[in-house]
């Protein structure tokens, strides 16, 4: 009897099995058995457009006055006075330096009195030619007297104007090598002086960059003193030859310097623009992927499916590469998550980084488009 009832009660469950179907792996009925579309592949997208893109060079170069000389006196004697106090701002013609002059004025003198002499018999001679009575000889004779005599007062005026030392130019007064009482000669060092009001920038380009340099080109610079900021200067020099020892080729640059507040003989660091493109098409570089095909980027294609670009690249500017081929104004590519992407890949555009502060997949909705669990205490 037991028997009996356990056979029929197996053949009733087996009936009642068959009639649900046979099973599924999934669970999910027969619309879930079919292959699952893959979810997109959340990344960074920027649009390549054209932009101006400047070819800078970093070099070092020296802060230079515009003009430098030391001070020597022209003629020897001893130095009676000085007119200025070291640092002191002068204009050009200013008096620097006063010799003792009393024998050149004593010689100036003098040859004023023949010239005033010379003068009065030329005079006379010149009435008596007129009346025949001086024949044209005599007249002669005085005309070159009176011309001599001129000449002499004109030589002893240059060297009483010896005496007295004057700024050659505008600019700013260096230290003092002698005091008053010293007798000095025309080849002692009196003192310097700087035109510092716009200063020059001595710098040497490599044999590779020759072609670039030209005058008119603007640069950068810093300086240690003035850490964070930066100055301003234009070339206007550029040697017709490059020096045969370093192979290098200098260039002259002039730079402004308003209060004074660059000096010379200072080092500089020089950003100088040897180039620039107004259409340039740049890329992050996080876009550049490599592979043994060579460099490429993933563009985003119609339908957002990422498409492999080969590209050639040329210059690097900070955290951007220049594009010179494989891409167009207006194609997207993929800046960040490349490592993500594979051909075909769909791909979705995160929000850009400068309207967001933290990464997509760390968002709510970027942890829910990519897939991921919320974090302990729910989103932030």
């Amino acid at each position: 009897m037991l028997r009996a009832w356990t056979r029929s009660a197996l053949r009733t469950c087996a009936v009642g099995l068959l009639a649900l179907g046979p099973p599924s792996c999934s669970g999910g009925g027969d619309d879930a058995a079919g292959d699952r579309t893959p979810a997109p592949v959340v990344v960074e997208v920027v649009t390549v457009e054209p932009q101006l893109l400047r070819d800078v060079a970093s070099l070092t170069g020296q802060l230079e006055p515009e003009a430098s000389v030391q001070v020597r006196p022209d003629t020897q004697g001893v130095l009676e006075s000085i007119e200025f106090e070291e640092g002191q701002a002068v204009a050009k013609g200013d008096v620097l330096f006063r010799l003792r002059s009393d024998e050149q004025r004593a010689r100036l003198r003098e040859a004023e009195a023949e010239r005033d002499l010379a003068q009065a018999v030329y005079e006379r001679t010149l009435k008596l030619a007129e009346g025949d009575i001086s024949s044209a000889a005599q007249l002669d004779r005085t005309r070159a007297e009176l011309a001599r005599e001129t000449a002499r007062v004109e030589a002893a005026r240059a060297e009483l104007e010896r005496t007295t030392i004057r700024a050659p130019f505008d600019g700013m007064m260096g230290a003092l090598w002698v005091a008053p009482g010293a007798r000095v000669e025309p080849d002692i060092v009196l003192t310097r002086i700087d035109a510092i009001g716009r200063l020059q920038i001595l710098f040497t380009l490599p044999e590779v960059a020759v072609g670039l340099a030209r005058p008119g080109i603007p640069f950068e610079f810093s300086v240690a003193p003035y850490p964070g900021e930066s100055f301003r200067g234009e070339v206007y020099f550029v040697a017709p030859t490059l020096d045969p020892d370093t192979r290098r080729l200098l260039v002259k640059g002039w730079v402004p310097n308003p209060g004074l507040r660059l000096r010379p003989g200072l080092f500089a660091t020089i950003q100088a623009e040897v180039g620039r493109r107004e259409d340039a098409l740049l890329v992050p570089e996080s876009a550049l992927a490599l592979d043994r095909e060579g460099t490429f980027v993933w563009r985003v294609g119609r339908d957002d499916v990422a498409e492999r670009v080969g590209v050639r690249t040329g210059l690097r500017v900070e955290d951007r590469v220049e594009i010179v081929q494989g891409l167009a104004p207006g194609d997207r590519v993929v800046a960040a998550g490349t490592n993500k992407v594979r051909r075909g890949s769909v791909v979705r555009a995160a929000a850009p980084r400068a309207s967001r502060h933290a990464d997509p997949a760390e968002t709510a909705d970027g942890r829910e488009r990519a897939g991921l669990p919320e974090p302990p205490g729910g989103a932030s």
